[in-house]
């Protein structure tokens, strides 16, 4: 029943979040096909400080990449939010909503300005507009942080977990674990931020795509992780590349444990992450091998049968101080 009910909650979140720009992709196509026909063709795209049209668009095109503009988001905020704890949901519906009712104004404002003007030449864009789209953001902001509802308090976690109970190795006997880990949020979001990068390509140029494609695609790239235990140590790559690696020798190693983690609030935020006392690795929140080192601090990485690996990395760390490698 508790499965249910969770399930049936990442659902309705993940519904709430993209409901917002499936409205302004209705939307801006009421607006656009009322006005087709007085449409220019090119259209003014991009404008100036000063609101004149300095960029343009073929009208065939610029349904699909207005499209594409609203949809990019909407697939990184939906991926992010099937994952996302309760108790955070509220800010990231504010955002998302907040997001698409900026978005769908200003492209509704830029056809009716365009059909305004006959000419792509003549189209202009008003501050007052902007303003508009701000004032649309700030309501559907507010709005989306009433349908997330309160979240949940997390669960406190122990100060001091207890330490894993080590393997029984043999003398000689050679062990590794490995398992790989990905986020679905990061992989999601990479690739709407690509998706987003070409879509804006016609709009803001080639030269800020470029950059949101490429950022997008090395977001997908180490949204994936191998975690391996072994008698080098704990290392940690990206899945689909040699490099970097990072590892954690067996002599920095005091002992290991495995506990639930919070990336946002144990490490302010996923990836790689460095705070006071504490380091890691992580792409998800949930199961993680913690790492206890010889400094004092911690050494995190979120990754599944995490007790198995802290138990293999307590014994290996044992039997090297030893000096039964």
């Amino acid at each position: 029943m508790n499965v249910l009910l969770s399930i049936a909650k990442e659902r309705r979140r993940l519904l709430l979040v993209v409901l917002p720009y499936l409205l302004a992709c209705a939307a801006f196509l009421t607006v656009f096909l009322t006005r087709h026909d007085r449409l220019p063709d090119p259209l003014a795209t991009h404008f100036s400080g000063a609101g004149h049209a300095d960029g343009y668009t073929t009208l065939g095109s610029f349904p699909y990449a207005a499209l594409a503009l609203l949809l990019a988001p909407a697939v990184l905020f939906g991926a992010v939010a099937y994952g996302f704890g309760s108790r955070r949901a509220r800010a990231l519906h504010a955002l998302a909503y907040g997001l698409a009712a900026f978005l769908g104004s200003l492209l509704c404002a830029l056809v009716l300005d365009n059909a305004r003007a006959g000419s792509a030449h003549d189209a202009r864009l008003a501050l007052w507009q902007l303003a508009v789209a701000l004032a649309a953001a700030a309501a559907a902001g507010g709005l989306g942080w009433l349908l997330a509802g309160p979240g949940t308090p997390p669960a406190r976690t122990p100060a001091e977990p207890p330490t894993a109970s080590p393997l029984a190795l043999r003398a000689g006997e050679t062990v590794t674990w490995t398992r790989a880990v990905g986020s679905r949020p990061l992989r999601f979001g990479g690739l709407a931020l690509a998706l987003t990068g070409a879509a804006l390509g016609p709009f803001a140029g080639w030269g800020l795509a470029a950059g949101l494609l490429a950022g997008g695609l090395l977001t997908a790239a180490f949204s994936g992780a191998r975690v391996t235990v072994d008698r080098h140590g704990l290392s940690v790559a990206p899945s689909w590349l040699p490099r970097p690696r990072l590892r954690i020798p067996l002599d920095r190693v005091e002992t290991a444990t495995s506990r639930p983690v919070d990336p946002l609030t144990e490490l302010g935020g996923w990836g790689y992450r460095v705070v006071p006392g504490r380091s890691g690795i992580v792409l998800r929140s949930g199961e993680a091998v913690v790492a206890r080192l010889t400094n004092g601090s911690e050494f995190v990485v979120t990754v599944g049968d995490a007790a198995t690996a802290a138990a293999l990395l307590t014994a290996l760390a044992a039997r090297a101080r030893t000096g039964g490698a």
